[in-house]
């Protein structure tokens, strides 16, 4: 059995267990400890089958046991435990992932203890700091380096030993512990430490480290807690079938629930997940759409617009109307508007910039991906010599919140590759935004106290998604930004999400986001608590009919009209899914009442037309539609509405003055299509076949043409026509000119 079929079996076993089908899935142990007579595992199995064996002949013989549930919910906990390590012994020595290398490379070596590393990480921090105190030189300089690399290759060994860790023990808790408790170690290694353990957790659940990063989410620092309640929550959502075993896990998460700051801080993380699964689309309409309508842009405006123009005659400061036009020409203004908008919103829109900036060989490495930006890292060294301008590049860099900290690496890596004029141009224009830009930042914590969190929260979700979407070794991991958006149904998350106003902010965010289905499905939890605001049935309405559902947007819409009698939106939706629904009567009913609250509004006149077209009341029709030409002589969609009425009332004469007009103006293929009907009707034959050849070229082919006509069968029919001689017609088409 190699890796890949051991994966497929660990899947199939869980799968068993989460159905309860826990005969199967013992069954499923014992075939994957099968060739390697694995003992200790065996033997585990072997009391997980007795015990399910009692427990099921007490059962069955009717003896109530009070302890039955726990006794059953141990054992599920148990065999999943048991099944993972089966398959973990396995892939110790099959898989080729860096998770198994590096385990491998443990059991090879004596590692240090996480007590060791404590106290070797404790010490590097202090000898900093007492270097820091020596007289400026050469020599100071020297030693500052050679304890960097140091205190980094420590933190990286921190970073794989708790990565590559085993199943926790008592012991090694507490170790763990001690560590983040020790106010000795810089904010950094326990930053690392909270995203190994995140990491390691990903690879294989582990009760007791989940139990502590959940402990962590309350820790004392900003930072250590923020990056906890990121690493929890899709560990709650890849784990969420097991979370209901440990009362202790459940318990934990109630009562961080009941805190505000962590409650505030995890719906920061939830809302930062939903928004990197935009990622994808902004990147690619980026990349498909903006940029390259920019790139185009470029030689157009050296040709229109002179450079001393594009100066300016004060400089820099005056900005060329052309400018913009050329933007509105190229039709970039509002893509460039929304994308703004979209950097506004704090969406992440530079990972199409710095995609292509992870292939130094600082990005090589796992750890590296998750370092807090330290532009004291040794890799930096050159780039910050001077320093007399790199303390204003520095400055920037700390202060900037648009930038994770990765892009910040790789932001620096790509400017230590320019040539030093270049590279000192750069730092002094940044170094010059430095008070703008932490201007605009305190200008956002007046408007957001909790800016600086959110912004932590952030850069921590951003630095997951560029590690599993661009680390060189991506394909071994579970990618995380794949999981479903099913944070308001999870049960582990209730007690947080479900609050009302945290269950309302996520459907509003689905929403937003056009992840109809999701939210969806939140409104709906909203509405059967109770929240009986006629906004809540709108939303339930509106996603149902984004979802095609229209009789089920339609039932929604009637609720939500119920709590908001005179609400024209509401109104108008009723009376269009009533028209898809195919019942025109109603819509007319719902169409009545929005004219006497938009009696100006031109669009209800032309569904009021519409609705008498559908019931065949063609005079009553083109009274309305004759009523919007006359308050809008250029209405085209009037126009349109008349000619065909016209058409199927027989009054050929009008629809051919009509349709006149319309071919006059820019036509699409129904337009030919529908000409040519009333030149059919009126026995011009020859002027048929040119509307329909017009038709047909609109319509991209022959084929797509015939399917057209084939829709308006019975409406020619109604007009008089005998459509056997549509056979005719469409050979004369086809022989065209040789005729």
């Amino acid at each position: 059995m190699d890796a890949n079929e051991t994966r497929k079996k660990l899947a199939v076993i869980r799968t068993q267990i989460e159905n309860r089908e826990l005969k199967k899935a013992i069954e499923g142990v014992r075939e994957l400890t099968s060739d390697r007579q694995n003992w200790a595992i065996l033997q585990q199995i072997d009391e997980l089958d007795n015990n399910y064996r009692y427990m099921l002949h007490y059962l069955l013989e009717g003896k109530k046991d009070p302890e039955q549930k726990n006794i059953y919910r141990k054992l599920i906990r148990d065999l999943y435990r048991v099944a993972d390590d089966a398959a973990g012994a396995l892939l110790l020595r099959d898989s080729a992932t860096l998770f198994y290398e590096k385990r491998r490379i443990m059991h090879l070596q004596t590692p240090l203890t996480i007590d060791e590393l404590r106290e070797i990480i404790a010490r590097e921090a202090d000898t900093y700091s007492f270097i820091g105190l020596l007289e400026e030189g050469p020599e100071k300089e020297e030693r500052l380096r050679e304890n960097r690399k140091t205190y980094e290759k420590s933190i990286q060994n921190l970073f794989y030993s708790v990565y590559a860790s085993p199943r926790a023990n008592a012991d090694m808790i507490g170790a763990f512990s001690r560590f983040m408790e020790d106010d000795r170690l810089p904010v950094q290694a326990k930053e690392m430490f909270v995203s190994a353990v995140t990491m390691n957790l990903l690879q294989q659940f582990d009760a007791p480290k989940t139990e502590l990063l959940l402990d962590l989410c309350r820790h004392a620092d900003q930072q250590v807690a923020t990056r906890a309640i990121v690493g929890i929550i899709p560990l709650i959502q890849l784990y969420s079938e097991r979370w209901s075993l440990y009362p202790g896990m459940v318990s934990r998460l109630q009562l961080l629930a009941d805190d505000k700051l962590f409650s505030r801080r995890f719906m920061a993380a939830v809302t930062g997940y939903i928004q990197a699964h935009e990622t994808e689309t902004i990147t690619r309409r980026l990349t498909e759409e903006i940029l390259p309508e920019m790139m185009k842009l470029s030689p157009m405006i050296g040709k229109k617009i002179r450079l001393d123009e594009w100066m300016g005659e004060s400089g820099l400061d005056e900005k060329n109307p052309e400018w913009q036009k050329l933007l509105d020409e190229a039709g970039l203004s509002d893509k460039l508007q929304e994308f703004s908008n979209l950097q506004m919103e704090g969406a992440d829109v530079f990972h199409s910039t710095f995609s292509n900036l992870k292939s130094y060989p600082f990005f090589h490495e796992m750890s590296n991906w998750f370092l807090p930006f330290d532009p004291q890292h040794s890799s930096l060294g050159t780039l910050f010599s001077d320093q007399s301008e790199s303390m204003s590049l520095v400055d920037t860099m700390m202060r900037t919140s648009m930038i994770c900290n990765s892009d910040k690496y790789s932001f620096c890596f790509s400017m230590m590759m320019m040539p030093e004029q270049y590279r000192r141009m750069m730092i002094s224009q940044l170094g010059a935004e430095g008070d703008e830009i932490q201007k605009m930042l305190e200008e956002e914590e007046v408007m957001n106290p909790y800016r600086k969190e959110e912004t932590l929260i952030n850069h921590t979700i951003r630095d997951l998604y560029r590690f599993f979407k661009l680390f060189r070794r991506h394909d071994e991991f579970s990618d995380i930004f794949t999981l479903p958006l099913n944070y308001h149904n999870l049960d582990p998350f209730a007690p947080v999400v479900q609050q009302q106003v945290n269950l309302e902010k996520i459907a509003l965010y689905y929403f937003e986001k056009n992840h109809f289905s999701e939210a969806l499905s939140a409104y709906s939890m909203l509405a059967e608590e109770g929240i009986g605001k006629s906004e809540v049935w709108q939303k339930i309405g509106y996603c149902r009919q984004m979802l095609a559902d229209i009789r089920g947007a339609l039932d929604a819409y009637l609720h939500a009209e119920l709590l908001d009698e005179q609400n024209s939106w509401v109104l108008h939706r009723i009376a269009s899914c009533y028209r898809v629904l195919k019942e025109p009567e109603s819509a007319l009913t719902y169409y009545r009442r929005l004219e006497q609250l938009r009696p100006d509004d031109l669009n209800i006149q032309l569904q009021i037309g519409h609705c008498h077209l559908e019931l065949k009341q063609y005079e009553t029709a083109l009274n309305n539609y004759f009523k919007v030409e006359l308050l809008n002589s250029s209405n085209t969609r009037a126009w349109r509405s008349i000619a065909w009425c016209a058409f199927l009332s027989r009054k050929f004469d009008v629809a051919q003055s009509y349709y006149a007009r319309i071919l006059e103006q820019k036509p699409n293929a129904h337009d030919y299509l529908n000409a040519g009907h009333v030149q059919l009707c009126l026995d011009n034959s020859g002027e048929t076949v040119n509307l329909y050849r017009r038709s047909q070229e609109l319509a991209g082919s022959f084929e797509n043409f015939r399917e057209l006509l084939a829709e308006d069968e019975d409406e020619l029919q109604e007009a008089g026509v005998d459509i056997s001689i549509l056979p005719i017609i469409l050979d004369g088409m086809c022989y065209g000119s040789d005729l």
